[in-house]
C-alpha cells in the first residue's frame, strides 16, 4: 500500500507533465489518503495487532475479528484511492483542458463523491472492527482438546 501510494502516485506527481495538469485536483487527494494509509495506518495495526493481546494479557483475542476488520478497511481504502483518481483525472480533463470553472467541474464530480462517501463509511465500519476485536470482551480460552476442564466428583 505505501509502495502504490507513496510510490506510484508519488511518483506520478513528480513528472512536471503529469504535475502541471493535476496538481490541487483529486488524484492529489488519492495519492495522500493511500500513502497515509499504507506507510503509517498498516504500521499501527500491525502494532496493536501484536502487541494489544500481551498488554491486555487476553490470549486468545478475537483474530477472526481483526482479520475481517482488516480487509474491510484496506479494501475501502484502494477503492476511495481508485475512486479519486478516476475523479481527478476526470477533473483535470474538464477544468485544466476544457476550461470549465471549478464549481461547474464539482458539480460533474458527484458520483465520485458519492462512492468516496460510501467508501469512508466501510473505513469506518472496519475501524470499529478492529476496536472491538482489540478491546472488546476476552473470548473463553478452551484447551487444545477440544472441551472445558472441569473439576469435580463426577469427572471421569
Amino acid at each position: 500500500m505505501a509502495f502504490f501510494g507513496a510510490g506510484v502516485w508519488g511518483f506520478m506527481h513528480t513528472l512536471h507533465w503529469v504535475n502541471y495538469y493535476s496538481h490541487g485536483t483529486q488524484v492529489t487527494a488519492a495519492h495522500a489518503h493511500l500513502a497515509f494509509y499504507g506507510a503509517y495506518v498498516m504500521l499501527i495495526l500491525g502494532v496493536i495487532t501484536f502487541a494489544m493481546p500481551q498488554l491486555r494479557r487476553v490470549q486468545p483475542y478475537n483474530q477472526v475479528l481483526n482479520m475481517w476488520g482488516f480487509w474491510v478497511m484496506t479494501s475501502a481504502m484502494c477503492f476511495m484511492t481508485f475512486t479519486l483518481t478516476f475523479a481527478g483525472v476526470v477533473q483535470t480533463h474538464l477544468q485544466r483542458v476544457l476550461g470549465m470553472n471549478y464549481m461547474e467541474v464539482q458539480d460533474q464530480l458527484g458520483l465520485f463523491y458519492m462512492m468516496r462517501l460510501g467508501a469512508g463509511v466501510a473505513v469506518a465500519v472496519g475501524a470499529v472492527m478492529l476496536l472491538y476485536a482489540f478491546f472488546g470482551p476476552a473470548r473463553e480460552q478452551v484447551p487444545a482438546g477440544g472441551t472445558q476442564l472441569t473439576a469435580g466428583p463426577d469427572r471421569a
